[in-house]
């Protein structure tokens, strides 16, 4: 990456500079101590009388000149010191050998030329080398061709110039292999520092790829943690809801199932009272049938029929009772059906809004809608049933009212008691026909009642299945919501850790 590598080069430019500036710092404390010896030195030897004034006024300034420029170029230039000083200790340094009134005083060279090794600067040692050499060279030639004696003033000593053109020399040498053989080993170690160095950026750069990769991943999937996190919990309030609607809805349907049950008690009641009348019928056709051939019994027959008449007057109202019941008991279902109706009307509505994991659940609350449309179809027949069965009971009551005031007529109209005995005849018989539509219509009630308890048995057996999905449902809605918050810890715990990389390449990137 960009960012790495530009960040290796401030590096190692800082590590460079950090060394110069060290090295500069040894140089200037050498160069220091040794002008400094120089100065009080060449002042003490004119004091004796050893140098002239104007030698050592020459030595002085060249030896203050040259400490304030390599105090001055350390500070505004460092990077030009390593010339500068140098430059001005060779031109000290010649001075001082030339002039000089001592034999040894060329072994200057070696305390600070040794620091000039340290800047790996194989050009500028050469250069020092050959300057320091030469100096040496000429003097000797110096004092061997134009002084003929030692600085010093005795006699040449060939040992001595010797030993000075070949210390010299071979110091020269060996300063400038030295640096040639360090230069190469630093070169060559620089190279595999180099090589690691750019091993380490690409695996770097690779490593941060990847971590890039893993935050916009993390960023992504967090999001999609949060939206999934939230629609597993509005699903789970859904299955909540309709598991609550489904509980009401089961409530709902035991109830009917109880009212249904009671309908049917007194639907069978019914039937048992329309045999009764059947048979009652019967014997009132045998009565008349008894009077008509037998006319001297007619008053005690009239006594029997008034009983029977009064019995069945009171079986009419009875079933006219039941029939009001009836009805009640069929609005009561009716009733039931509109709210079981609604109640599918509400599970559709929750399992649209629950989406794909409702839609087993709205075939259910169409079912059931059905189911509830079926039974308020057939409460209808019920009431119609009903109806005709009042109006004929009601019917039924005030023939047998006309046959108890014949009966009563009888008692003072003996005589015509053969007509009206074949009146009450045919009456009796429309009386039983209606009774026989009475009974059957009964009957076709008792059937769809039965197909009713049945049909409302299996919805409450689905509501239960319903009931017990819907609760897993819930139940598997809040391992998904816990699972979820899980997941979402771990993916915030990631993007923590990638953030923890992201201060890194911030900071190199800033350095």
């Amino acid at each position: 990456m960009p960012g790495i590598e530009k960040n290796g080069v401030k590096c190692m430019a800082k590590t460079k500079e950090a060394g110069i500036a060290q090295v500069n710092r040894v140089a200037l404390i050498y160069i220091t101590i040794i002008d400094l010896f120089m100065i009080f030195g060449y002042f003490n030897d004119f004091k004796q009388g050893n140098i002239s004034f104007m030698f050592m006024l020459i030595v002085e300034v060249v030896l203050f000149g040259t400490l304030i420029a390599d105090f001055v170029t350390r500070k505004l230039m460092p990077q030009q010191f390593k010339y500068i000083s140098l430059f001005g200790y060779m031109l000290m340094y010649a001075l001082v050998v030339f002039g000089a009134k001592n034999d040894m005083v060329y072994v200057i060279v070696f305390p600070v030329t040794v620091v000039y090794i340290l800047y790996y600067d194989y050009k500028l040692v050469k250069c020092m080398a050959f300057v320091f050499g030469g100096i040496n060279l000429l003097d000797v030639v110096y004092v061997i061709a134009i002084l003929r004696q030692m600085h010093s003033g005795a006699a040449i000593n060939s040992t001595t110039l010797l030993l000075q053109a070949a210390a010299v020399v071979v110091y020269v040498l060996v300063l400038c292999s030295t640096t040639k053989i360090s230069n190469q080993n630093n070169e060559e170690k620089l190279s595999s520092v180099k090589a690691e160095q750019e091993k380490s950026e690409t695996l770097l750069r690779e490593v941060l790829s990847v971590v890039a990769t893993v935050k916009k991943n993390s960023a992504k999937a967090g999001e999609f943690m949060n939206t999934l996190d939230a629609n597993v919990e509005s699903t789970a309030n859904a299955l909540s809801d309709i598991s609550a609607g489904n509980n009401s809805n089961t409530e709902s349907i035991g109830q009917q199932t109880l009212m249904t049950s009671k309908i049917q008690e007194m639907i069978q009641e019914t039937k048992n009272i329309s045999d009764q009348m059947i048979s009652l019928s019967e014997d009132s056709a045998k009565a008349v049938a008894e009077g008509q051939n037998a006319a001297k019994h007619l008053h005690e027959q009239s006594e029997k029929t008034k009983a029977a008449n009064e019995q069945v007057v009171s079986s009419v109202e009875g079933l006219i009772e039941n029939a009001r019941k009836v009805a009640e008991i069929t609005q009561q279902i009716s009733n039931i059906s509109e709210q079981t109706n609604l109640l599918s009307l509400n599970a559709s509505i929750e399992s649209a809004r629950a989406g794909e994991a409702g839609r087993g659940f709205a075939v259910v609350a169409d079912e059931i809608r059905k189911l509830a449309d079926e039974t308020r179809s057939l409460t209808e027949d019920i009431q119609g049933i009903v109806a005709e069965l009042t109006s004929n009971a009601d019917t039924a009551k005030k023939t047998v009212d006309n046959v108890i005031e014949v009966s009563n007529e009888e008692r003072i109209l003996i005589d015509n008691a053969r007509n009206q005995f074949g009146e009450i005849g045919d009456h009796m018989s429309g009386l039983s026909s209606i009774v026989g539509k009475i009974y059957q219509q009964i009957d076709e009630i008792l059937t769809s009642n039965d197909a009713i308890v049945d049909s409302i048995t299996h919805i409450s057996s689905v509501s239960e299945e319903v009931a017990a999905s819907a609760t897993e449902a819930v139940r598997l809605g809040d391992d998904c919501t816990e699972n979820a918050k899980r997941a979402k810890e771990l993916m915030e715990a990631l993007i923590d850790t990638v953030k923890i990389i992201d201060r890194y390449t911030e900071n190199t990137d800033g350095e």
